[in-house]
């Protein structure tokens, strides 16, 4: 493969950690939550991990799902499943109930590796969803445990060479399951070659120096922790270090002790180190820029963090669908910094109306996405054909966010399409909720909208018409989403109304007429001794 005149030398993310780990050996190159470790170490653990799940029956095509928080097993997993020519599936460590048992149920996966504290959540098992016989966890294994956990040591016991596997740029290589652009979360299928084309688009966004190190505080099952705190160092041969979970009070004390110059906090976390009590220590760091993910945060917080930290931002836009992080970006010195990318770079993009017609300047519509590098993009939703088709129609990556492009060409993010929210760093589909909620008893009818989170993106609402006859409790129905979705979905705010707004033609609801309505008497999960609520007319 060539990439902008220069032959990019791997077709594999394995073939990259392989690459870096002879170049290394034993040299410290990683730091996995305070574990230093190398390439190499990294390279010889995925193989026997690899080994061990091709003894096992895994083999090129198969999934291959994690379900845990950052750490060192989750990139042996991916290394390893990489080397077999499997497909790694990183489930969202906040699964549970119903959400985990559609996600595991659409994945199918060969294998699936868990913590002690998912491995929790597999029992009693729905039986129509199968679940692998070859299944592993990261921590001991009680005696008698009945849910067949086999303990992850047992993967890394046994030497051996994984078999030999040709695996090309355009395979598969990463299942995302992620909001998607319409209906319920789906698994976004992704080509090797596009975190290796996530590593080069970092280098080029960073302008990356032989002295930088990384620090990365975002979740290894997303886009935003693999490519930014791995594929991007390991592309552009600098250090990492990886966090297990972001912590506002201990974020500069580990980019100090890291060494780190890149950093990656982003949407809410930025507001949140901004709200930490000032202090000299502020600017004793040695980072010099961070990722600019921060279109839904109050607008004083940007500068904010600019100005206070001493550093720089590259502002971006970034998809799953569309290859990850840093599909389009605006570099500190370029003509516009604030916006969300520049024009003609590695991907092209348009604003357009509902019928895909190019909107004026300066006018809001839906951002599209073209590549302008093969294997950059997402290949399909896993199975979901017509998901994919109605994505990609017209020959756009159609990504239901909302932008604008102004005179010299750049984009600006402005937010999400009504039927998506952004809560803590993720998305939402207003949908599924909807769908959990409406079967509550009691609960004749449910909408969902996003209202603003105090610290920046949203809060879940729900709007509900009861049963005639029927009262049912603000608390009963957040208890009741609460043991079925990920806690980030589960709704802060309930308002009953006796009547949803809809359109006069379609019948749809009138999510914006729900937006509009002030939150002023809505239930509210976190305040205590919150009053109920009257019904809307």
């Amino acid at each position: 493969m060539h990439l902008a005149g220069e032959e990019v030398p791997w077709e594999s993310v394995h073939a990259l950690l392989r690459a870096r780990a002879r170049q290394h050996g034993d040299a410290p190159r990683v730091d996995v939550a305070g574990t230093v470790t190398s390439w190499a170490e990294i390279d010889r653990l995925s193989d026997r991990v690899a080994a061990a799940l091709a003894r096992r029956g895994v083999g090129t095509g198969d999934r291959v799902c994690s379900l845990m928080d950052g750490r060192i097993e989750q990139l042996l997993v991916w290394f390893g499943a990489s080397k077999l020519g499997a497909v790694w599936v990183p489930l969202n460590a906040a699964l549970l109930g119903d959400d985990l048992v559609h996600t595991i149920g659409d994945a199918a996966p060969a294998a699936l590796v868990v913590e002690e504290a998912t491995a929790r959540r597999f029992d009693g098992w729905p039986a129509e969803v199968a679940l692998p016989a070859a299944r592993f966890t990261t921590d001991p294994v009680e005696e008698g445990d009945e849910r067949g956990f086999a303990p992850f040591a047992d993967l890394l016991a046994e030497k051996g060479e994984p078999p030999d596997c040709a695996v090309r740029p355009s395979d598969p290589g990463v299942i995302i399951y992620t909001g998607g652009t319409t209906g319920r979360p789906k698994g976004v299928v992704l080509p090797h070659f596009a975190f290796i084309m996530a590593g080069y688009r970092y280098r080029d966004a960073f302008d990356v120096r032989p002295d930088d190190r990384q620090y990365s505080v975002l979740p290894l099952f997303h886009v935003g922790g693999t490519m930014l705190g791995v594929m991007g160092p390991l592309v552009a041969d600098i250090p990492t270090a990886l966090e297990r979970r972001f912590s506002a009070t201990r974020f500069w004390e580990r980019a100090r002790a890291t060494g780190a110059t890149l950093i990656d906090p982003v949407g809410t976390m930025v507001t949140v180190l901004c709200q930490q009590p000032e202090g000299p220590g502020d600017r004793d760091h040695r980072v010099r820029a961070s990722v600019g993910c921060t279109g839904q945060v109050p607008p004083w917080v940007p500068e904010t963090f600019r100005r206070r930290f001493g550093l720089s931002m590259v502002n971006l836009y970034s998809l799953t669908e569309g290859g990850g992080v840093l599909i389009t970006y605006a570099k500190p010195d370029s003509a516009r910094p604030e916006a969300n990318g520049a024009p003609g770079v590695w991907a092209d993009f348009r604003v357009v109306d509902e019928w895909d017609q190019e909107k004026p300047v300066g006018e809001v519509g839906q951002i599209l996405l073209r590549p302008r590098v093969p294997y950059s993009f997402m290949l399909r939703y896993h199975n979901a054909l017509e998901r994919t088709l109605e994505c990609w129609s017209n020959f756009w990556l159609h990504t239901g966010d909302l932008g604008r492009i102004d005179e010299a060409g750049f984009l600006h993010f402005v937010g999400r399409q009504a039927h998506w929210l952004r809560c803590r760093g993720e998305n939402v589909s207003a949908y599924e909720v909807e769908a959990v909620a409406s079967a509550c008893p009691g609960v004749a009818e449910a909408a969902v909208v996003g209202v603003p989170a105090p610290l920046g993106e949203e809060d879940v609402k729900l709007f509900v018409v009861p049963v005639e006859g029927e009262t049912p409790g603000p608390q009963a129905i957040v208890d009741w989403c609460a043991a079925r979705l990920a806690r980030f979905k589960v709704p802060r705010y309930v308002e009953f109304v006796s009547i949803l707004p809809r359109s006069a033609t379609k019948r749809e609801i009138e999510r914006h007429t729900l937006r509009n309505w002030s939150n002023v008497g809505a239930w509210d999960s976190r305040a205590q001794g919150s009053e109920q609520g009257a019904a809307r007319g």
